[in-house]
């Protein structure tokens, strides 16, 4: 399923604070791509954008989930770095864990970690 989703793009007010926030947090390197659009590419088949706008709305957005190894670091290390928690670690039954957390402009982050 890991090609399940080919791009993700994440609307921004400030893309050096969300460029910062996502390299801090996923180590996700962001190049200039056009006018007011950054990119990362896994080369994985899965890229991320980075969109300039206004303003964000934040539950109006679509939710993307990451497969990481380690919820309760990630969880910190968000706060530490200007995102908030909206949910912390929740268990799934049979899978694993999931948790949601908000960027600096309110999006929704989903955070998942298999069994």
């Amino acid at each position: 399923m890991s090609d399940l989703i080919a791009h993700v793009e994440i609307p921004s007010t400030n893309l050096n604070r969300t460029t910062e926030f996502f390299m801090k947090l996923f180590k996700w390197d962001f190049k200039p791509f056009g006018k007011g659009y950054l990119l990362y590419n896994t080369y994985k088949g899965l890229t991320v954008g980075l969109r300039k706008v206004d303003s964000v709305k934040s539950g109006d957005t679509t939710t993307f989930h990451i497969n990481v190894k380690d919820i309760d670091s990630l969880l910190v290390k968000a706060k530490d770095i200007g995102g908030q928690v909206f949910r912390g670690k929740t268990i799934i039954p049979a899978m694993g864990y999931y948790a949601l957390i908000k960027d600096p402009d309110e999006n929704m982050i989903g955070l998942y970690q298999k069994n």
